[in-house]
């Protein structure tokens, strides 16, 4: 596929030692035309290549084929990445890339506001791209505000004025204050689990702080380059350390998974460079940038290549950031950090769960708001766990036990439409009937009750409740809440060995009940292998809006918000 230009790449590289025998070899012009020529080949090699990916994506795209257009997205800004140049020394490659990035995004954005997209995942800037614009040379710290002894890391390191300037922009400017601020109490929520993780692997303690740098402590940093996560990994990085990226999650995202990546990756690189501001270098730039530039020198001494302009302007900025956050952040109160309440250490207890299951019934089970199940699963792109794999859903501590007994109650093929609620004081089963528009008789079987049994306050009541919860994130306009609307296209398919149609019909994003009735199946029936199925499956969305007159009564539960009322 990339074929002519990889022949155009190589067709430069035989060339070039013609060219070099037929001018004076000690010629610096002639030697500087023709890295020049090398370098515009590559570029242009890179850009063709990258340009293939994302045409194969836009066709993917075009035929709402999205989980395809996204990996072929992927590829076209991993080919880039790939590619062992500093796309900001190359104004050609830099402008095709942000080009790139914004068309991409363009196609994510239109996907997603007719209710589909290759992502559902909100995401906000890396802290390094908001740091971008600073330059330290306009940052000068004071005489008197230099340091007077050398700080203790647990890492060899150098006390350079670009650090000093860092240290005092981060302690002294209103920006950079408030950042530092801001990741001095979120980091609060990870450093134990960070810290446990790095040590297992290890890797100094203090270089935890780079997370701080890399996203100031957010599971949904995105950089300009489509880093992703706390720790910021490109997608092909990610996937070279374990980290699974899919239609339905992204693990970049998660909170264990890319630390633990992050650490085995540091550690690979001090393990190369046998210097721990060399291996941070490399894990902004590459190891091969890193590499190229000891070898042009002869020096593995960051600062020196540093002085030489050796490195991209990023990673040049990228060890004092790391290295002023660290300092600063061992001692917060020396630089007037000492009101800064730390958010509590995150907590969780974890099941496997192998099947698609909606966040909004964990919640319900757990009887915990929405958004706190949400955030201790942020590499979920959907709300649902994935169908067909396994997958450590992070629970509030001490509701694992309950929960998987409780969801036992539900059977697999009712969990998108099933409820869990908990009666309050006064609740009788003839009044949740009645307000779910359910028989006292149905509530009375699956719950195993009498029909007239009082209701304890807290206990927990299965709501068996007959149509599917609607998609979890929908758009609203003036006119009401938006409905979407899908036409489709039947196809026929063949049934796997382990397949249900809870699964299939995840795997498809319809309905069990719709999958059901149309092979004339029951929701309960057992498939066999090499059975065939018909199935419509959703080729295009429009939306009508539909305008909102019911009103109901809602009260407040303790740990109630607007948000996790807004979704019941």
């Amino acid at each position: 596929m990339m074929h002519k230009s990889l022949s155009a790449l190589l067709a430069v590289l035989m060339v070039v030692p013609s060219l070099a025998w037929a001018q004076n070899a000690s010629n610096p012009a002639a030697k500087e035309s023709l890295s020049a020529a090398y370098e515009d080949a590559k570029v242009s090699a890179l850009i063709s290549d990258a340009e293939q990916f994302f045409r194969l994506g836009e066709a993917a795209y075009q035929k709402q084929n999205f989980e395809a257009a996204r990996r072929d997205f992927d590829r076209a800004v991993d080919r880039i990445l790939q590619g062992n140049l500093d796309i900001q020394s190359h104004p050609r490659l830099k402008t095709y890339f942000l080009n790139l990035i914004e068309k991409i995004n363009a196609l994510e954005v239109k996907a997603m506001a007719q209710g589909a997209g290759t992502t559902e995942q909100r995401y906000e800037p890396s802290l390094l791209d908001e740091l971008a614009e600073v330059q330290p040379d306009q940052e000068e710290a004071p005489a008197e505000a230099e340091e007077s002894e050398q700080p203790t890391l647990d890492f060899a390191f150098t006390l350079t004025p670009q650090v000093r300037q860092f240290v005092h922009f981060f302690s002294n400017t209103k920006k950079g204050r408030a950042t530092m601020a801001t990741g001095l109490q979120r980091a609060g929520q990870y450093l134990p689990l960070a810290r446990k993780i790095f040590q297992e692997e290890g890797v100094p303690l203090d270089l935890v702080w780079l997370a701080q740098a890399e996203s100031n402590w957010r599971t949904r940093a995105r950089s300009w380059a489509s880093a992703v996560g706390m720790w910021q990994f490109v997608s092909w990085r990610g996937r070279q350390y374990g980290l699974r990226q899919n239609e339905w999650m992204d693990e970049r995202c998660g909170i264990e998974q890319p630390t633990r990546a992050a650490a085995r990756y540091l550690r690979f690189l001090y393990d190369r460079f046998l210097d721990w501001q060399l291996a941070m270098a490399a894990y902004n730039c590459g190891e091969g940038r890193v590499d190229r530039a000891i070898a042009a020198t002869g020096y593995a001494d960051f600062w020196y290549l540093y002085n030489r302009g050796l490195l991209p302007r990023e990673t040049r900025n990228y060890i004092p950031i790391i290295l002023a956050i660290t300092i600063i952040a061992k001692n917060p109160e020396k630089y007037g950090f000492d009101d800064i309440q730390p958010d509590p250490a995150i907590e969780f207890a974890s099941v496997t769960v192998s099947d698609s299951l909606d966040l909004r019934l964990v919640a319900e089970i757990t009887n915990t708001p929405y958004e706190v199940i949400e955030g201790l699963n942020p590499e979920l792109k959907r709300g649902v766990t994935p169908p067909d794999m396994n997958y450590n859903l992070r629970l509030p501590p001490g509701t694992d036990q309950p929960f998987i007994a409780l969801l036992e109650r539900i059977p697999e093929d009712q969990r998108d439409a099933w409820r869990v609620v908990y009666a309050k004081d006064g609740d009788t089963v003839a009044a949740l009937a009645e307000q779910h528009e359910l028989s006292v008789e149905q509530i009375a079987r699956v719950n195993n009750l009498a029909l007239d049994a009082p209701l304890r306050p807290g206990v927990a009541l299965v709501l068996p409740l007959a149509e599917a919860r609607a998609p979890l994130r929908g758009r609203v306009d003036d006119g009401g809440v938006q409905v979407a609307r899908r036409s489709s296209r039947r196809t026929t398919i063949t049934v796997r060995s382990g397949d249900t149609l809870t699964r299939i019909a995840a795997r498809y994003g319809i309905s069990v009940r719709d999958l059901a009735r149309l092979n004339k199946l029951s929701v309960r029936s057992r498939l066999r292998a090499g059975q065939k199925l018909v199935v419509n499956l959703p080729t295009a969305i429009s939306s009508r809006p539909v305008s909102v007159s019911r009103s109901t009564r809602y009260q407040v539960r303790r740990g109630d918000s607007l948000t996790g009322i807004a979704q019941r």
